[in-house]
């Protein structure tokens, strides 16, 4: 192996909009504990006296939860108030000679810092990081920090992120600690990789910076790199020893040969270890890495060579009782249902999220379209922004500092092979300047900017190197085909969500999602320019204040907010599977014959031989691992031992590598048996009809029907001499409903199940006929005209044909007869060819 090493000195520079991110260092000599967390319980005021940060905290004081929203902590914060936040915090006196920085990940939304009475600085945002070094106002042992937090600003406007969620979000919401670094320091380490043109080799490039912050110069200062495999193996890094002299700032590029690469189905993390000796100090950082190139190629995205295909869901931070202020428990826990859900992206909707969450991406194999935290500039949807020029010069600055602070944060993760600098917004030359400028930022990862890549909805012709739509419908997929550029369904088969009363009356409609979802992705699927898409959404978007009042726009994830899989989770699963085995039903093989399997790989970069589809068939159990390579289709041989096959059930479970169960398959063997009807009634040769004057009665010594003469509604149904049941044959006409895209509304949704009204029969009239036995009854309702015909078979059939003429304008969604059951029957069995062959065992469909 060969390794080579490259240095080019720069020139310091410091951008109009750089925040700095020091490194949390690993290892600093003479320091035991690096880090001071002071996330926990802080003193909370909401309307606190004047110069609060020089007074300190009093009894009128309460504690609150950091991270944290003081919405869901039951506070309540004046709009455009700035609240206080007060506490203590030692300084260890290993610190002492040392740099100390104050690291904020997220304050909503205006904040201003004081150390000891003193000012310190401020920060606009919300959901980008910031840090400030606090040595020059602290002292060893006990200090004090006070933060004044207003959640309005107009960053939050440019966030329309109050009005999305429909609550404050002020608070410390994410972690805030010290860490303490040398006076002389790395303050800036960038990490980028690149292959050679075979996609063999790679380039490690190390961009450091170093901060001198003491009265001395280093002369014989020193960089050592080490370099570990995902097994923790070290490479040998050939001149990974550096000496440095006054060094600010430089690239180090070292020629790693054939290493393991990442991406999301093969997420494999080197560790880079850099060391900086000062004499006798040394600070050490350590980073993981991915080795990974994107590029934007026609109009399709590559990763290290090959083209990808997105299968991925939107992602916003919530939970009912948190807010968008989330744990650790979460952010693992979110990574892990969507992988499990077969995911391979995730778009953060629309900001960026807390940093655990991307670097379990980095870990769990999810890529990330990381998006800016700019929501409806310049477009309507924002009741804030209307009357603002979109186009007005001070927002570049804005919007280039805000870029600034998410790119620079986040910008080592690998997950991360997109930033979405807006969520459907209006497009603009300063736009295309800004996009200018973050090219040079991070040439490394292609934008995109979510408007509308075609129509006349919000489409202002962005030239970000990825094209955006949201829900560009069942046409889309043949539309984008030959796109010149890769076309990303930003937003696409948005679950049922704002038609509440339909879901509260017929669940089934979460069932009936996953038959459009599946034709849509299989259609994107083999669109070569469809660069794929993100479902809306990821997880249901409701909070429940403490003051007792449910807001957001409602539970339009297949994961709700307690993170429990919902029936649309297993739809997804199932339709971004990889894995496609086509057989429905096998016919029974001749002695010695295999069974043939029909598959398709759909993965990116895994050959199905690093898979294993484990089968059974009764006792019988085996394992399979095809060798079809990446986007193609081919055949598995099954072979069995089992000779009475007839009427048996194949099951297939496909594991990956990681053994997490990718799909499940249940292909039946033979002829399909009708299932067995619970009631066996004979006789129905010797059907009998009674006319009464009150009732009409059709039976047999199994079985009765009674309707009643005049009305033709059923009076009871008893089988066996068991009633069945008590009522019905009335007319429904459900209309297609949906409801308004608000962010508030009540829990108690009210069913939809209203019957037609005002019944009259005009005539009840029964026969017996070659047939059997014939009811006919017509009559009006206020709402329809027609005719219900009850044929009695003598083959033991009920065909009941019911015809109507609506007499109101309607769209109806649901038409039927309904009947009312006997009370004592609670579960309803059914067999049906459902969309999937295997379901979970609580599936509704």
């Amino acid at each position: 192996m060969k390794y080579t090493t490259s240095l080019f000195i720069l020139i310091f520079t410091m951008s109009l909009y750089a925040q700095q991110y020091t490194p949390v260092p690993e290892k600093v000599t003479g320091i035991n504990k690096l880090t001071y967390n002071l996330n926990g319980k802080w003193l909370f005021n909401p309307a606190h006296k004047k110069e609060f940060w020089k007074l300190g905290a009093t009894n009128e004081w309460k504690e609150i939860e950091v991270p944290g929203e003081w919405v869901m902590q039951g506070f309540n914060v004046e709009p455009n108030t700035r609240a206080g936040y007060f506490r203590n915090f030692n300084i260890p006196i290993d610190w002492k000679s040392k740099e100390i920085i104050l690291r904020c990940d997220a304050i909503y939304s205006d904040a201003i810092i004081w150390i000891n009475g003193e000012k310190l600085g401020s920060h606009l945002g919300g959901f980008t990081a910031f840090e400030f070094n606090i040595t020059h106002l602290i002292k060893l042992g006990e200090n004090s920090i006070s933060i004044g937090v207003m959640s309005e600003s107009f960053n939050d406007t440019l966030a329309s992120a109050t009005q999305y969620a429909a609550h404050q979000l002020g608070g410390i919401t994410r972690k805030i600690y010290l860490f303490a670094v040398p006076e002389i320091h790395i303050s800036e380490l960038v990490v980028n990789t690149y292959f050679d043109d075979a996609y063999k080799n790679a380039s490690l490039k190390v961009n450091v910076k170093i901060q001198n912050n003491s009265d001395k110069k280093y002369l014989d200062a020193k960089l050592h790199f080490t370099l570990l495999t995902p097994k923790g193996e070290n490479i040998q890094l050939e001149n990974s020893k550096i000496n440095i002299s006054e060094f600010q700032k430089g690239e180090f590029t070292f020629i790693i040969q054939n290493p393991t690469k990442w991406d999301a189905e093969h997420p494999n993390l080197y560790t880079l270890e850099t060391k900086l000796l000062t004499g006798d100090e040394s600070e050490v950082i350590t980073r993981k890495i991915g080795f990974r190139q994107i590029e934007v190629i026609g109009n399709q995205v590559y990763l290290n060579g090959k083209p990808i295909k997105l299968r991925g869901a939107n992602r916003h931070e919530v939970h009912p009782l948190r807010g968008r202020s989330l744990t650790d428990e979460l952010w693992k826990k979110d990574a892990e249902l969507f992988k499990k859900a077969n995911c391979n992206y995730i778009r953060t909707s629309h900001y960026p999220p807390a940093e655990e969450f991307i670097a379990y991406c980095d870990s769990i194999g999810l890529f990330v379209e990381l998006e800016a935290p700019f929501c409806w500039v310049g477009h309507a949807a924002n009741i804030k922004f209307k009357d603002k020029d979109s186009l007005e010069d001070t927002l570049g600055n804005i919007f280039k500092s805000t870029l600034t602070e998410t790119i620079e944060f986040y910008r080592n993760y690998p997950s991360i092979i997109i930033w979405s600098m807006a969520n459907e917004s209006a497009w603009t030359d300063q736009w295309n300047e800004i996009k200018d400028y973050i090219n040079v930022l991070d040439p490394s990862r292609p934008k995109a900017f979510h408007d509308q890549a075609w129509g006349t909805w919000n489409n202002y012709a962005s030239t970000t190197a990825i094209a955006n739509i949201h829900y560009p419908g069942p046409d889309g997929p043949a539309h984008v085909k030959k796109y010149q550029r890769p076309m990303l369904f930003g937003e696409y088969t948005h679950l049922n969500t704002y038609n509440r009363r339909e879901i509260a009356t017929d669940p089934g409609v979460r069932d009936a999602w996953g038959r459009g979802f599946e034709t849509m992705w299989d259609n994107m699927y083999y669109s070569t320019g469809c660069l794929g898409g993100a479902i809306w959404s990821g997880i249901d978007d409701v909070f429940y204040l403490p003051i007792g009042k449910a807001v957001g726009y409602g539970e339009w994830g297949p994961i709700d907010g307690w993170r429990r899989e919902k029936p649309e989770y297993w739809h997804l699963k199932k339709t971004y599977s990889p894995v496609k085995i086509y057989n429905k039903n096998i016919k029974v093989p001749e002695k010695d014959e295999p069974m043939i399997l029909q598959i398709e790989n759909r993965y990116d970069f895994t050959n199905l031989n690093e898979c294993s589809i484990e089968w059974t068939i009764g006792d019988e159990k085996g394992v399979l691992q095809p060798d079809i390579e990446p986007r193609n289709f081919g055949f598995a041989k099954l072979l069995h031992k089992n000779e009475n096959l007839e009427g048996k059930m194949l099951n297939l479970k496909v594991y990956d590598s990681y053994k997490n169960l990718v799909d499940e398959y249940n292909i039946s063997i033979g002829e399909n048996k009708t299932p067995v009807y619970p009631h066996k009634c004979i006789g129905f040769d010797k059907l009998s009809l009674k006319i009464g004057e009150k009732q009409i009665v059709v039976f047999n010594e199994n079985f009765e029907w009674i309707f009643d003469a005049k009305s033709g509604s059923i009076i009871k149904v008893t089988v066996d001499r068991k009633e069945v049941l008590t009522g019905g044959g009335t007319l429904m006409i459900l209309p297609l409903t949906t409801g308004p895209c608000k962010t508030e509304h009540s829990l108690e949704v009210s069913v939809l199940n209203d019957p037609c009204t005002m019944w009259k029969a005009d005539s009840v009239d029964a026969k017996e006929s070659e047939e059997g036995i014939v009811v006919h009854i017509k009559g009006s309702y206020q709402e329809a005209v027609g005719s219900v015909i009850y044929i009695f078979k003598t083959n033991g059939e009920i065909v009941i044909d019911y015809q109507f003429k609506a007499k109101v304008e309607i769209d109806p969604r649901q038409i039927g007869l309904l009947y009312t059951c006997n009370r004592e029957y609670e579960t309803l069995n059914w067999e049906r060819k459902g969309q999937w062959t295997a379901y979970p065992e609580n599936h509704i469909g």
